[in-house]
């Protein structure tokens, strides 16, 4: 197995493994995966001959379940676990997949059906780097303060009644919403904390939805501290300003498949030329097949 590393902007470099020798992907033996995968956090497969219909015979095999993806995305290759990303020309600011809403994935997976010619490139920002050189003041502004993203979510078709239905999501930091019969949406908030522990024994990861404009992502109306305050501009000017220089353009190549610690990493996508052929799909592994920090973790015993 031919390996390299895909950018030192990344804590250890992040992992490219290489089809060297016409290779099967699904020769790759899964502990391996798994050990270098938390490890590393991402890992880019390169030259595997693949097509849409072999991408969940892989993602099965380190996926416990699946996230439901946004309606708005269009299905590919006849699989409702494949996804279009959000197509447009435009810039997409640094954000954690879903991490707003009570279905926040573990795992994103990005295929590259075909690679841009002009732009596009894949944004990437390491969220134990930008941890660790956040000021102590702003770590501690978010260990304490978690953040509430007031949701509203489309979940069944429009109806012409006033029915308010309860809605209960059995998800810490959701709990109780409704269901809205006339908009047919979900409107709940979610509260969750911008940082949480990463698969890295002792390491934290600042991985969230606060860099994302909130008129890009429909299903977003807002996002506040407790009793409706906002985040300060001090912060908000702090992680922008130092994720910038920690942020990797990924250039994509043809059959290029990522795998990437969605609770560790945040990811975007830089503008492209109108009319380019980019297409880039999204399979969404709500939890892993094995254990967060599974391989990560050692007994007393193995401390020396």
């Amino acid at each position: 197995m031919k390996t390299g590393t895909i950018s030192d902007l990344f804590e250890g470099g992040g992992l490219i493994i290489y089809n060297s020798k016409n290779e099967n992907l699904f020769d790759i033996q899964y502990n391996d995966t798994v050990s270098l995968f938390e490890q590393y956090g991402i890992i880019l497969f390169r030259g595997f001959k693949l097509n849409g219909g072999e991408l969940t015979k892989f993602t099965d095999i380190y996926t416990q379940a699946y996230s439901g993806d946004a309606l708005r995305r269009k299905i590919r290759f006849d699989n409702r676990k494949i996804r279009n990303v959000d197509y447009g020309f435009s810039k997409v600011d640094l954000h954690s997949e879903a991490s707003f809403t009570p279905s926040w994935p573990e795992l994103v997976w990005f295929y590259c059906n075909v690679a841009p010619n002009n732009g596009g490139e894949t944004i990437l920002c390491d969220g134990i780097k930008l941890w660790d050189d956040l000021t102590a003041e702003t770590k501690g502004f978010f260990l304490s303060e978690p953040i509430h993203y007031q949701l509203k979510i489309p979940v069944i078709k429009k109806r012409s009644n006033n029915i308010k239905k309860p809605w209960f999501m059995p998800i810490i930091g959701a709990g109780n919403g409704f269901v809205v019969h006339k908009d047919g949406c979900l409107h709940i908030v979610q509260k969750r904390y911008a940082v949480q522990e990463s698969r890295m024994s002792g390491q934290f990861a600042f991985a969230n939805h606060l860099f994302i404009h909130l008129d890009s992502e429909p299903q977003l109306v807002n996002r506040t501290l407790s009793n409706k305050r906002d985040i300060p501009d001090s912060i908000y000017k702090e992680i922008t300003d130092k994720a910038d220089p920690f942020t990797y353009d990924h250039i994509w190549e043809k059959n290029d498949f990522l795998m990437l610690d969605n609770k560790r990493f945040l990811h975007g996508r830089k503008s492209l030329t109108e009319g380019d052929p980019r297409d880039i799909v999204v399979i969404q592994s709500q939890s892993a097949s094995f254990g967060y920090g599974s391989t990560t973790r050692n007994s007393i015993n193995d401390v020396t």
